[in-house]
């Protein structure tokens, strides 16, 4: 029926019910939320006065980003840091730490409900929990020292010829971390090959799993990240690992059936 021909209360009610439904829709376009995390080693000790960096590289389910795409903090004497203001996208974090590998993973976190209108900051209801890989002693870690060096310098193509002069005997933790140090070069391909070959000799590689699922993120490939990010998920015994992870892959099978 014609809007025309309905009672005036009727009218009023549509009208309203509609306007509520636009209100909404802007209030979750705009709502921001807040990402807390945790930086350690592998045995559980804090890593303080590392640099966080969070960046977006698209808008959720690969749209069109909207808002600041760029935070940067430190953790504190607990190895705790906590950035808000994000909005939904992908986003790579990347911990940088004194005598450690870049660590760095991408993950597609949004808001899972409607906030109010004028209401931001919402905590997500995980934490990260990252763990840089120690620099590796002598040749090997001169190398990554380097290749990470020209990559915060801008000097994107002098770290991936740094990179493919990864020997050819490297064992799956140094692929790994050669891997990291590609995605802050901005070489997904790259680093999706060192993932690769560190899984072919330990299929039981955490890094690399996780790896895998991040350049698979970054490339819009969201099956292949999510395969990624489960097999990741089996390689860890960490409760914090998990669930962030977890979180990971419930967000790519919304993007997948939306």
């Amino acid at each position: 029926m014609p809007i025309a021909e309905l009672g005036a209360a009727k009218r009023a009610a549509m009208v309203a019910a509609l306007c509520a439904c636009l209100a909404a829709g802007v209030s979750a376009q705009h709502a921001s939320f807040r990402i807390k995390g945790r930086v350690k080693t592998d045995s559980g000790e804090p890593v303080a006065a590392a640099t966080v960096r969070v960046e977006a590289f698209f808008g959720y389910a690969a749209g069109t980003f909207a808002g600041q795409r760029l935070f940067t903090t430190e953790t504190n004497a607990k190895g705790d840091w906590s950035i808000g203001g994000l909005q939904p996208g992908v986003w790579m974090f990347e911990v940088d730490a004194k005598d450690y590998v870049p660590e760095t993973v991408a993950l597609p976190p949004r808001l899972l409900t409607t906030v109010s209108q004028g209401t931001s900051g919402m905590s997500m209801t995980w934490d990260l929990t990252l763990k840089p890989m120690r620099m590796p002693e002598g040749e090997r870690g001169l190398l990554l020292t380097a290749a990470a060096g020209a990559a915060h310098d801008g000097k994107k193509d002098e770290a991936r010829s740094a990179l493919r002069a990864v020997p050819e005997d490297a064992d799956a933790d140094f692929l790994a971390a050669a891997g990291r140090v590609a995605l802050v070069a901005g070489d997904s391909a790259l680093a999706t090959t060192l993932f690769t070959r560190a899984l072919n000799i330990d299929p039981s590689s955490y890094r690399a799993a996780l790896g895998v699922a991040s350049t698979s993120l970054l490339q819009r490939d969201f099956d292949s990240a999510s395969r990624a990010f489960d097999a990741a998920r089996n390689r860890t015994h960490d409760k914090d690992e998990q669930r962030f992870i977890s979180a990971a892959i419930g967000e790519l099978a919304a993007i997948r059936y939306r």
